[in-house]
């Protein structure tokens, strides 16, 4: 069996970072075993999605995961500052995979699942990772209606087993579950725009760097 290390790769606008973001990244280390996981904002989106400057986003990031089981990258920001393009997660993970000798797995909601056939060559980032679903829905994963090419998808590479992920770098897909936290994003900057109570929702430091900052 492989001693590489298990090394999670969670992506994201994080515009801004908030608890439920904290509660997966917490319980994909807890449920998986994960040696480290890096959160990696967006650069320029591939959907035209408008964001916070990358600086805010990277610095509410690093205020949430102090701890030394997370790493912040800047690699898709970097990317996207020097070509002017959008950020791929298929690039971001070849970048990783060839990086070192690590497995790296993929952190992805049951809702990035099931638009996944929509990514720029979406098809090859099984081989070069493993996907990590993180099902905050009370449904099976098995019992949900996937489009054709999602469920084979599911049908071809899923597994229950833990050691299939650390003996090979790459090709399956492992769920894991857990509670639905009603939050987004976008409700966060509405909280905000409307002045409502955010307790519970984003940490402390957060809240205090997003009005320091007059964010949103």
């Amino acid at each position: 069996m492989s001693t590489k290390k298990l090394i999670g790769l969670y992506g994201g606008a994080f515009d801004p970072v908030h608890n439920a973001h904290i509660e997966i990244a917490k319980n994909c280390i807890n449920e998986v075993g994960l040696a480290k996981l890096i959160l990696i904002p967006t650069g320029r989106s591939s959907f035209n999605k408008e964001m916070s400057p990358a600086m805010d986003r990277m610095a509410m990031l690093k205020l949430a995961f102090t701890s030394s089981s997370y790493e912040v990258s800047s690699v898709e920001i970097k990317h996207s500052e020097k070509s002017k393009n959008p950020s791929y997660t298929i690039e971001t993970i070849k970048y990783f995979f060839g990086r070192d000798k690590n497995t790296y797995l993929l952190i992805i909601g049951t809702d990035a699942l099931a638009n996944m056939s929509d990514w720029y060559n979406w098809q090859e980032i099984i081989n070069y990772c493993h996907i990590l679903v993180v099902n905050r829905s009370e449904m099976s994963v098995f019992t949900q209606i996937w489009n054709p090419k999602i469920t084979k998808l599911i049908k071809d590479h899923s597994t229950t087993q833990l050691k299939d992920l650390q003996c090979k770098r790459a090709g399956s897909l492992y769920f894991i579950s857990m509670p639905m936290i009603d939050i987004s994003s976008s409700i966060v900057r509405q909280y905000i725009k409307n002045k409502k109570n955010l307790d519970g929702i984003i940490p402390f430091q957060i809240e205090k760097y997003i009005l320091e900052n007059l964010l949103y």
